[in-house]
């Protein structure tokens, strides 16, 4: 029954909200500005194009790639990092590795051994101690 925790979980991190707001964003600017009817109709076009460019490459290249902007992969990878016991059931470190520098960036794992030895070191003093007492 803890399984779905870990999914939602996962879906309200840095790089989610981004590939939401990167759905949601163009197309409420795009509808607020051409509803003013204060472009000329090239306008209008190239307001359609830009926000259909961010809608169909953008969002998919985050959800599914885990690809977006320097500032959001810092965030996500932080995130992941510091979360990292509950999301994942494997010692897992992450980086954000330049994609399209300086545009475009995105997120790696690695597998760490450290965090298990730290791990098994510090649950081995914790016992020791208690053992003292």
């Amino acid at each position: 029954m803890k399984h779905w925790r870990k999914t939602w979980y996962s879906l309200v991190g840095p790089l989610m909200i981004w590939v939401a707001f990167i759905i949601a964003a163009p197309f409420l600017t795009a509808g607020a500005i051409i509803s003013a009817d204060i472009l000329p109709p090239f306008g209008v076009v190239v307001i359609r194009t830009v926000s259909l460019f961010c809608v169909l490459v953008l969002a998919p290249l985050g959800a599914l790639a885990e690809i977006a902007p320097p500032f959001v992969t810092r965030e996500e990878v932080q995130w992941r990092n510091r979360n990292s016991d509950t999301l994942f059931e494997i010692d897992v470190a992450w980086e954000d590795v330049p994609f399209l520098p300086p545009i475009l960036n995105r997120i790696r794992s690695t597998p760490t051994k450290h965090m298990r030895q730290e791990r098994t070191e510090g649950a081995a003093i914790v016992e020791a101690k208690s053992t003292t007492y």
